[in-house]
């Protein structure tokens, strides 16, 4: 299988629609055709109490995974808690030690799971739908993920 998400790289940040969650959605329905609900995400609402990741990712068909990073699938879910108590960010992996993500006031990109994202990475996630899905020919570059 081949990921789509080429389409998804270089889009402005706008909260609340062109986000990390709004990349998610994008990217869940292009190669999946599951459409995510478009929770409402008021500005920094992970310093107001609320949690949606954590309170919103099993309705959604999503699994905590307890695996190591070379057990990773393309697709699976990774959770971040970046200057926060809760998660707060959401990354794609898209294979070869990459992940695809939309961080506040950048524009969208696919860069390396290390450093900063993979040392704030609070839950790795994979979808019911894929539980049982071997992806074929995926290598994850372990020497660029910080264990």
């Amino acid at each position: 299988m081949d990921l789509k998400f080429e389409h998804l790289v270089g889009r402005d940040f706008i909260h609340g629609s062109d986000d990390c969650y709004g990349l998610q959605r994008q990217f869940w329905k292009d190669n999946f055709e599951l459409d995510f609900p478009d929770y409402a995400r008021p500005d920094n609402w992970w310093d107001q109490g609320m949690d949606l990741y954590s309170d919103n990712f099993a309705d959604c068909g999503f699994h905590v995974m307890e695996v190591r990073p070379d057990k990773v699938q393309l697709a699976d879910v990774f959770l971040m808690a970046v200057r926060s108590r809760v998660s707060n960010h959401a990354a794609v992996y898209v294979g070869g030690g990459k992940i695809l993500h939309h961080f506040i006031g950048r524009r969208s990109e696919v860069i390396e799971y290390s450093g900063l994202w993979r040392n704030k990475t609070t839950a790795i996630l994979r979808h019911e739908s894929l539980l049982n899905w071997k992806p074929k020919n995926v290598r994850i570059n372990l020497e660029s993920v910080a264990l």
